[in-house]
Formats: C-alpha cells, structure tokens, sequence
C-alpha cells in the first residue's frame, strides 16, 4: 500500500467511512466522560462532591501531556509501519484496559484505583485522537475537501452522540448509562482504528532530526504569530464552555428543573439537533467562513446562557425546547475552530515552515482546549462545594438554584463575551492573512517575520 499523503482533493469513500468511524466512537466516549462521567461518580458511586470534582479535574488535565507527545513525536514513529500506526495501536490498548477496569468499579472500590482506570482511559483515547486528527487533516490539501472530510467527521460524532445518548435514554439494569456508554466504546474502538489503519494510507516518515525543543514544539505554535494566538484563546474559551455545559446539564435537569429522569432524553434530543446543525454548516461551508459560522454560534450561545437563567422548574417542555436549540450550535463551534486550524496549517505550508506538521498543530491547538475545560470545570466544583451542593448527600438540594442553575448559566455568557470579542480580530481566519507575511514558527530552523 501506498504510504504516502492522499493527494486527491477528497479521499475515496471507503478512506471518508474509515476516517470518520473513529469520530463516532471517540463521540460515545467524550459524551460518557463529559456529561455522564460526573453523574455516575455522584449517583452510583456515591462519591462526596470534592472527589468528584478532583476526578473530573483529573480527567481533564490528564488528557494534556499525552497531546503534546502525541503531538510532538507520533509524525516521526517507526516507518516501517507508519508514524502514526504505532501510536494508534499503543493508545488503543490503553483505552480498552482503562475502560475494562471502570466497567468492573463499585462502591467498594478504592479511590486510588478509580483515578487510575480513568487516568488510562483518558490518555488511551487521548493519544489515538491526536493520531487521528493528524491523519484526517492530511487527508486532503484542498479546502473544500478539508471542509468534506471535517463535516463528515463532524457528522459522524453527532451520529454518534445520537446513538450513544439512545443508550443512555433507554438504558435501564444494573449499569449506569455511563458504563453502558463506556461498554460499547470499549469493544468499537478496536474496529474502528484498525480500519483507519488499513484504508487510509499513513504518510511518511519525514527526515526531521531530534532535537531538543521537538516536545515544546505544539506549544510553541500557539505563540508563533498573532492569527494563532487569537485561534488558541478561541479553543481555550471553547474548551471551557463545553466543561461548564456538559458537566452541569444532568445536575441542572435532576436538582434545579426537578425532572429527575429527564436528563439522559435531553442529551439525546440535544444530539439530534446537532446533526441538523452540523447538515446546515456542511451544506454551507463552501460558501460561509468559518469566522462567520463561529460568530454565529457564539451569539446564539450567549441568548441561550441568558435564558437559561430565567428557566422554569418542573416543565419538561421548557427544558427540551431549550436544550434543543443548543443542540443546533452545540458542535457547529467545534467544527469552525477545526476549519480554521486547517488553514493555519495550510498557511504554514505555503510559506515554507519545515515545522508545519499536522499532529504538533491538533496537539497544540487542543492543549488550550483541554487545559480551560479542566480549569473550567474545577471552578464549578468549587462552586459548588461553596454554596454547599452535593447530589450524593442529603444537602444536595439546599441551594439548587444558585449552584445548578444560575453559576453555569452566568460562567457560560460570561464565556461567549469573551468568544465574540475575540473574533471580531480580523486575523484569526486564513481569509484576513496578509499576502507575502509568512505563518511560521519562530525558532532554530525558522526564523521568519510574523504577522
């Protein structure tokens, strides 16, 4: 098999089904540590507040050195299977012993022994979507076949979220949702890597020698020029968002609305909105910026934050109107910051950065994402340990209102304020680059003007 970099401007079929198949598997996982991880530690753990906020922290800081070596070191893997293929396969056996081991928690189990299972977890699956987000932004060189390859990505994982969140409406035994979730993602992760290894060809090893700085290389993305700052506070303030959001949305619907039951059918009507919401992004991409696409979606998520703390307990029909509208813009972001981190990599490439590779730029971009999602969700904990709020104990329900629902409704406004006056800087998007300025990084090997 080839192994080089797909030159055609849109991967065949067979290549578009394999890059995207991990996506909705990586979407069950990212929806079961989201927003049902918290839940199970509280309501089937029974876990006190302040241990979960500590484990949902570690999940969140855990996933952010396995990126950055990801990152910096899986373009130059071994070559004879494939720079990417060796980390592919190390990342997966770590994922399915992390998610084996939190299948077969309790209550008896110890603390030390649940951080440990959800540390391999999250690094497991850490490492194979850095592998992953490097091949799909290989796949293809042409924008509009880059936007195909990301929509479709993008679709996938809302099929996924779909299908994922059915499980966890319907789900009823002895498991939580949660783990129901974490089951089937255990046993498609496998599949679904191994036919990203064996339909869409790995790229080359390239001849970039070792040196010192090569692990500080995503991070150093981040600062090489103002278009990609202003990208990386935009997946910062995105990362926290999606924290507040999904952490809060089960203990908002069980404690504040008191529609307990209800929460696990928000998350599925929330999912098919999104499908809708990603359909209409994809059937415009050619035609609207993504810089357009994101403003967009950042105003209707601040309406929303606003409404959200006005909505009524006890009316089911509120919440899943509200939840979703949500849905429609809730992946539509995430795919526009995607978009334009491909044009930053484009742009490196056209202007001569021989450190313009796409793994360091998906680690390095996702750091932020990541490191504000952790901090972002720590902040929530500790909010709700100060006004008191603990699900797992019988004062869970002495300050509902100000812990569930006005703290993440205010965090989340507060957020995409923040969001829209960021992205009213004309230089984030590739669009607004200024002809003959080069995209580069500044150091040893490079040392080029900067925007």
């Amino acid at each position: 098999m080839d192994r080089g970099i797909i030159t055609r401007s849109t991967p065949s079929v067979s290549q578009m089904l394999a890059l995207s198949m991990p996506t909705w598997v990586f979407t069950g996982y990212d929806l079961a540590r989201r927003t049902f991880l918290a839940a199970y530690l509280s309501y089937d753990l029974c876990l006190p507040i302040a241990a979960v906020g500590w484990l949902v922290i570690l999940a969140g800081l855990a996933a952010i050195p396995a990126e950055i070596i990801a990152g910096a070191l899986c373009d130059r893997g071994p070559g004879r299977l494939g720079p990417r293929v060796s980390w592919m396969l190390c990342g997966t056996a770590l994922l399915v012993a992390g998610g084996v081991v939190m299948l077969c928690l309790d209550r008896t189990s110890s603390l030390l022994l649940v951080a440990l299972a959800l540390i391999a977890l999250v690094v497991g699956w850490a490492v194979c979507n850095v592998t992953h987000g490097a091949w799909a932004l290989e796949a293809t060189r042409d924008g509009i076949g880059r936007a195909r390859v990301f929509g479709l990505r993008s679709l996938a994982g809302i099929l996924g979220a779909i299908s994922f969140s059915l499980i966890g409406a319907l789900h009823t035994g002895r498991w939580s949702p949660f783990a129901a979730i974490l089951l089937v993602v255990s046993i498609g992760a496998p599949l679904a890597h191994a036919g990203l290894i064996l339909f869409v060809p790995d790229r080359a090893s390239p001849p970039i020698a070792w040196h010192r700085g090569t692990l500080l290389e995503p991070v150093r993305l981040l600062f090489a020029n103002r278009g990609n700052r202003r990208l990386a506070i935009l997946f910062a303030l995105n990362g926290a968002h999606t924290a507040v959001t999904g952490t809060a949305y089960l203990y908002l619907v069980d404690t504040a609305l008191t529609l307990p039951g209800w929460g696990p059918t928000g998350v599925l009507v929330q999912s098919i909105c999104a499908a809708i919401g990603i359909a209409a992004a994809i059937a415009s991409g050619s035609r609207v910026p993504p810089t357009w696409t994101l403003k967009a979606a950042f105003w209707i998520n601040l309406l929303l934050a606003v409404s959200l703390i006005v909505l009524t307990p006890g009316r089911p029909a509120a919440l899943i109107v509200w939840t979703a509208l949500f849905g429609l813009v809730s992946a539509v972001d995430f795919m526009a910051l995607r978009l334009l981190l491909g044009e930053r990599l484009d742009l490196a490439a056209r202007n001569g950065d021989v450190n313009a590779r796409a793994a360091a730029h998906y680690a390095g971009f996702h750091l932020p994402f990541n490191l504000c999602g952790a901090l972002a969700t720590g902040l929530l904990f500790a909010g709700y340990r100060l006004l008191g709020f603990d699900p797992a104990t019988s004062i869970g329900t002495e300050h509902p209102y100000l812990a569930a629902q006005l703290m993440p409704a205010v965090c989340a406004a507060l957020l995409m304020a923040i969001s829209i006056q960021t992205l009213r800087n004309r230089d984030v998007g590739a669009e607004n680059a200024i002809p003959g300025k080069p995209l580069a990084l500044k150091s040893d090997m490079v040392r080029a003007e900067q925007l």
